[in-house]
């Protein structure tokens, strides 16, 4: 090789890792950035790993920024254009479960990670163990699984503390949080929140502490300790992401309604109301119109509830069906009307 091309190697090699590193912090601008300086020298690159490499890391790109369908042609079109090393193979599997984990296929997901850790020990730098551990983690806590969720988990937090990732240590003690609160150990989980917390996030585009907040807003709705639950989800809210807003504003209203402060909740019921409207999210139409029947509206509430469950059952939202019938079997135990209240408690169940 001439001393051209290994400096032009070299370079590109940097530019490979910085990419990747800025993928995995999910810092997608300063991706992008980098990924433009590659596309610039990939036509005096000959060596085909290295080209490969780059294609993969485009195809983890584009499925981050949510081009589903790109990010599937691409990892296909790698596997055409090359013969992939087994360094190669490590993430064409792990990259495939990741996008297959955006398409909601969990399974699937799955079988493409234990096919990418059979190439983990030895054949990949140690550095990258914690990322895949987390995201598998991740997977199975949405499955949830949370025995397998929590175990994967471990392996992360170790693996990141080794290699002093601050960000990832932060991440994986988010999930555990969530994991812990999952099984109802609450002291454990507000420990792991309050952990993730301490990292300085300032300067990330994942804005890690939104989640934090909304989580630990959700951990101290749970708890009934619902001042605290609206300072956090308020402070979730101040970071007016898209999705993450209108669930901190659900929560905050009805926190809001049971402590009396009904002025305070029916402004933010109107909030909520008006933008599941513009947003046309008809799951949290039905939520704040229960919400609403609940607590202002109980001439029509039974008829309300009974349809927005029906709502959930038909797109296959278990969290929430469990959810709106356990308080719906509480209602009817409250009403003395057992034969109703029996039927939505073994909806619950299932």
């Amino acid at each position: 090789m001439h001393q051209t091309d290994l400096k032009q190697t070299e370079m590109f090699t940097l530019l490979l890792d910085n990419l990747y590193e800025n993928i995995k912090s999910e810092q997608i601008k300063a991706a992008e950035h980098v990924r433009f300086k590659i596309a610039e020298q990939e036509m005096v690159i000959r060596d085909e790993k290295l080209l490969a490499r780059s294609m993969l890391y485009e195809a983890r790109l584009e499925t981050l920024k949510g081009n589903l369908e790109k990010g599937g042609q691409l990892l296909e079109g790698v596997t055409d254009a090359f013969a992939l090393t087994s360094e190669n193979l490590y993430y064409y599997h792990f990259f495939k479960g990741l996008l297959l984990y955006r398409q909601s296929k969990l399974q699937e997901a799955i079988i493409e990670y234990e096919r990418a850790e059979s190439f983990l020990t030895g054949q990949i730098d140690h550095r990258e163990v914690s990322d895949f551990y987390y995201k598998l983690a991740n997977t199975y806590y949405h499955m949830n699984m949370t025995a397998f969720s929590i175990l994967n988990a471990d392996k992360a937090i170790e693996s990141a503390l080794r290699y002093k990732q601050d960000l990832q240590v932060a991440k994986c003690r988010l999930l555990q949080g969530l994991n812990y609160m999952e099984a109802a150990n609450f002291r454990k989980a507000e420990e792991l929140f309050q952990a993730a917390l301490e990292h300085d996030a300032s300067q990330s585009e994942l804005k890690l502490p939104l989640y934090v907040h909304h989580n630990l807003g959700v951990l101290y709705f749970k708890k009934n300790q619902l001042e605290k639950a609206i300072f956090h989800m308020e402070q979730s809210m101040g970071y007016k992401h898209p999705d993450y807003y209108i669930k901190s504003l659900y929560y905050v209203t009805e926190c809001s309604f049971r402590l009396g402060l009904k002025e305070r909740a029916m402004q933010y019921f109107a909030e909520g109301f008006t933008l599941s409207k513009e947003r046309d999210d008809d799951a949290y139409k039905w939520m704040f119109a229960m919400l609403h029947k609940q607590y202002v509206d109980q001439d029509s509430l039974e008829g309300v509830w009974r349809e927005g469950i029906e709502y959930f059952q038909s797109i296959q939202d278990s969290n929430k069906v469990r959810h709106f019938a356990e308080r719906f079997a509480k209602y009817y135990t409250d009403h003395r009307d057992f034969e109703k209240a029996s039927r939505y408690y073994l909806l619950a169940l299932k």
